[in-house]
């Protein structure tokens, strides 16, 4: 395994140090959460996987609201403790570009190179509070968000601190790019420890994953799981994806392995048709509870599923018998502490459900996740927390086409031969979460997750009218990139066993 040199990680308290150009505004407190913005009187609408309501005894609540700042392309995680992190929270830039300072004179429009960190939340949405990982502020797009309920420690990809240098870290670890910007935390976000990787040009939309050492593999130092991180060595036309890996929870890392690469394959099954990845393909290793690593390999009409069992140094496409072992669509791939697979893929209006409980041997027929009605899906994310709960987070047309209903489904019981599922739109009806058409490259992505005790959170970009009197639309009448970063959740799901 060849080894990179890294620089040196640096642990730094989250209040740290501030830039001389950032003076971060005071913590936003907005009524939000298990109580503020929901709304009982639409109740989420139960459904089986063919499109039917079914009746059910429980009715789950839309809630929705906001972290106060600035939003775009967004994630969201609930930690091990049930913490929310939710990025970006975006800080407007003053006169001339320069950071935020209070007072400043001068426009402050919301650009793709203003300044952001996370937004935090330890009382289910009730409150945010700002995060700078690693005492800075960093570019808010394409950024990564990832949580190890095992080790209850918490990472972020940034693409380029914003701006640059400043104080906190060594000038030549905060060079816009050519470096993979890694925080990681032990606290919720409370102190970090940030590592900067060389030869990743701005690397787009890169993902985290964890799983425990496998069977003959190297020890981690404190016994935890070993985290990965895959990325594009570049902005929109990489020739190779990446991966590394820490065996001390994100303090270090070390180069694992070309996962793809173009314009010849990684794989030899792809014959001469390159590995699919791009800005926003799903084809990351999601993490096994037995220390194997799962990966989609799709190669033109075709995707194949592989596994690594050598913490990430090979990826071998598994086989059924003499043939690679397929997979029913590209899309999303998640694995359960028990090892089950279950793959997202939007198929025409639907979101499919696969199943499989065999390592990907077979598959069950798909089950259609979507909210019966809701067409024209622009945009999606997909979460799995175990036991069978599978949530996914969707933009889909209004019913007027002014704009996008931010829509939220869940099952918990994806193992079941009949899934029953709920969802809604988090949004009111004729307030769509988003109006007109996202912004190319700033809006690329919404986020989901499930928290610990089942609830299922999305997270979504809202755009900004020039009368918003959402604390994220402060000073941005106009501005057609203006956004408010929007939270929701289901209320009321059964509590899980």
């Amino acid at each position: 395994m060849r080894r990179i040199v890294l620089h040196s990680p640096v642990l730094l308290a989250a209040g740290g140090a501030l830039s001389l150009l950032v003076l971060l505004p005071a913590t936003t407190q907005l009524a939000g959460g298990s109580t503020g913005g929901c709304d009982p009187s639409r109740p989420a609408v139960a459904y089986d996987g063919h499109g039917h309501v079914v009746s059910s005894p429980t009715a789950p609540t839309p809630c929705l609201s906001s972290t106060g700042y600035g939003g775009a392309e967004t994630s969201i995680v609930s930690t091990a403790d049930g913490t929310l992190v939710y990025e970006p929270a975006i800080i407007t830039p003053g006169l001339a570009g320069t950071g935020f300072v209070d007072g400043l004179p001068g426009p402050r429009p919301s650009t793709q190179l203003s300044p952001g960190g996370l937004a935090v939340s330890s009382n289910q949405g009730s409150s945010w509070q700002f995060q700078k990982p690693a005492g800075q502020t960093w570019v808010p797009q394409d950024d990564a968000l990832y949580t190890d309920w095992s080790s209850g420690w918490l990472y972020y990809y940034a693409l380029s601190p914003d701006p640059a240098p400043q104080s906190g870290t060594a000038v030549q670890d905060q060079l816009p790019a050519g470096y993979a910007q890694i925080n990681a935390s032990p606290d919720d976000g409370k102190t970090w420890f940030h590592t900067s990787i060389p030869g990743h040009i701005e690397s787009e939309n890169p993902r985290f994953t964890a799983a425990p050492v496998p069977s003959g593999g190297a020890p981690t130092a404190n016994h935890g799981d070993v985290v990965y991180w895959c990325g594009n060595n570049m902005l929109f036309t990489p020739s190779y994806r990446a991966c590394y890996r820490s065996l001390d929870s994100g303090i270090s890392w070390t180069f694992a392995s070309l996962l793809f690469s173009s314009p010849v394959p990684q794989h030899s099954q792809c014959g001469t048709k390159a590995e699919t990845f791009n800005a926003g393909d799903g084809n990351y290793p999601e993490g096994a509870p037995d220390g194997s690593l799962y990966v989609l390999v799709n190669c033109g009409s075709t995707t194949y599923l592989a596994r690594s069992t050598d913490e990430g140094a090979t990826w071998p496409i598994l086989m059924n018998g003499s043939s690679p072992r397929t997979v029913p669509a590209d899309g999303e791939l998640r694995v359960d502490p028990a090892g089950n697979l279950y793959l997202v893929a939007l198929q025409g209006e639907a979101l499919q459900l696969w199943v499989s409980t065999d390592h990907g041997t077979t598959w069950r027929a798909p089950q259609d996740m979507t909210v019966p009605g809701a067409t024209a899906i622009t945009q999606w994310a997909m979460a799995e927390a175990g036991n069978g709960e599978v949530a996914v987070s969707y933009l889909a047309d209004t019913a007027t086409g002014t704009g996008y209903d931010g829509f939220l489904s869940v099952t918990q019981d994806a193992l079941a031969a009949s899934p029953t599922f709920y969802g809604t739109t988090l949004d009111a009806p004729g307030n769509p979460v988003y109006s007109g058409s996202p912004a190319p490259a700033r809006d690329d992505f919404i986020g989901v997750d499930i928290a610990p005790d089942g609830t299922p959170w999305a997270s979504f970009f809202g755009s900004c009218s020039a009368t918003d009197p959402d604390p994220g639309c402060t000073g941005q009448s106009g501005d057609p990139e203006a956004n408010k970063a929007m939270v929701g959740h289901l209320a009321g799901l059964p509590a899980l066993p």
